[in-house]
């Protein structure tokens, strides 16, 4: 170790390890996760150059299109908004089962808090999309739209203050994209259903491009997501079988 490395603070360290992409064997899976977004942008592409079905169709909830649309239902309705729930599910089951391996390995507990917070966090988030909880649950008990946003704002300060050593460092270029897409997301829909001037006209103008913008950055912001836990999942499990297999390894050669 050099001088310059064994004087550095270890916050400097710290963030220097986050915003690397660890050992080869890590890159690699970045590979799969590179996949997933490029699959995701091929099917939006595809989506949204085509003109036989209308996008609201293929972009919103099923729920939504059968409201709207007598004709209800047909296969690809609720087709982006149902790939969207899947890789929410796949985020919460993936974290899920490296919470029960991490327990299982005798991981530490910070890890596996992180992980059992990960999967109820994507779950949630699953079930709200697939039973639209804040557009129309919630509003039956009273849950305004504000109260709804505070809420969900406590929520994930609770999930960064218990994961964010775990889940956040795993890939942080997943992360940003994850934070910018779904926050594109939620602006675009702000934008659009309150009136800020021009953009909003511009975008009530173009129902098509707002569908696009809304909707589409949701989709690539739930893949990255997904990809950001996939990625913390796979680096906890590697490490506890790394582990386990050190101390067996030491143990047998203290016993020759």
């Amino acid at each position: 170790m050099s001088l310059a490395a064994s004087i550095q603070p270890n916050w400097i360290h710290e963030l220097r390890q986050t915003m690397s992409l660890g050992s080869g064997r890590e890159r690699g899976l970045f590979g799969v996760f590179y996949v997933i977004i490029l699959a995701q942008i091929t099917v939006l592409a595809c989506v949204s150059l085509q003109t036989t079905i209308p996008l609201e169709r293929l972009f919103r909830d099923t729920i939504a299109v059968a409201e709207e649309y007598p004709g209800c239902c047909h296969v690809y309705d609720g087709l982006i908004s149902n790939l969207g729930i899947l890789l929410w599910w796949t985020a919460a089951s993936v974290t899920a089962f490296a919470a029960l391996l991490a327990t299982h390995f005798e991981s530490r507990r910070r890890e596996i808090v992180a992980l059992s917070a990960a999967s109820l966090f994507s779950a949630w988030l699953a079930s709200d999309d697939l039973f639209m909880l804040h557009e129309s649950v919630f509003p039956l008990v009273g849950l305004t739209q504000p109260m709804t946003y505070a809420i969900y704002g406590a929520i994930v300060l609770a999930y960064i203050a218990l994961s964010w050593r775990t889940v956040f460092t795993a890939a942080p270029v997943f992360l940003i994209m994850a934070i910018a897409m779904l926050g594109a997301s939620v602006s675009v829909d702000i934008l659009a259903d309150h009136d800020f001037g021009s953009i909003s006209k511009w975008l009530h103008a173009n129902p098509r491009i707002e569908i696009l913008l809304d909707d589409g950055f949701k989709f690539l912001g739930i893949g990255a997501w997904c990809c950001l836990h996939l990625a913390a999942a796979a680096r906890v499990t590697v490490n506890a079988v790394e582990s386990r297999s050190l101390a067996r390894a030491v143990g047998r050669g203290g016993n020759r």
